[in-house]
């Protein structure tokens, strides 16, 4: 049986713009149970992130990386945080690419706030400055 979901779109009777209506080859509406499993519905679907990656982007044009900085992910509820554990930085997001982004932009403003305040940075931060100095140009 060959399935298509549409969506509707302010029609008389359906309280929702969003409500989701399935319909079989000859139109006629079948229940979405005979779509989704029903272990799935109503169920959390965010999926489990396990492993690292390496990212190689910050997606600022001033900055470069040129060594991988180790990204971790941590599902905590329905939000993803992506954690550089090397830099105590994390970003976080209702899914792992709006986490990553949220990392990245975290990461840029740690570079450039550590580098104008270098002077006045204590050990922790220094050590953190140093890590950033080994994996991140500047251009």
């Amino acid at each position: 049986m060959v399935t298509e979901t549409i969506r509707s779109l302010g029609s008389p009777g359906i309280q929702s713009d969003n409500f989701a209506v399935a319909h079989d080859v000859l139109f006629q509406e079948i229940g979405l149970d005979a779509i989704v499993p029903v272990e799935y519905v109503g169920a959390d679907l965010i999926p489990e992130i396990t492993g690292k990656v390496l990212l190689g982007s910050l997606r600022d044009g001033r900055l470069r990386v040129f060594s991988p900085i180790k990204v971790r992910f941590i599902v905590e509820g329905n939000h993803v945080i992506a954690e550089a554990t090397e830099l105590n930085e994390f970003g976080f997001g209702a899914n792992p690419s709006e986490a990553l982004v949220d990392l990245q932009r975290a990461i840029s403003e740690l570079y450039f706030t550590l580098e104008q305040e270098q002077k006045r940075l204590g050990v922790d931060l220094q050590k953190v400055w140093g890590t950033l100095q080994k994996k991140i140009l500047k251009r």
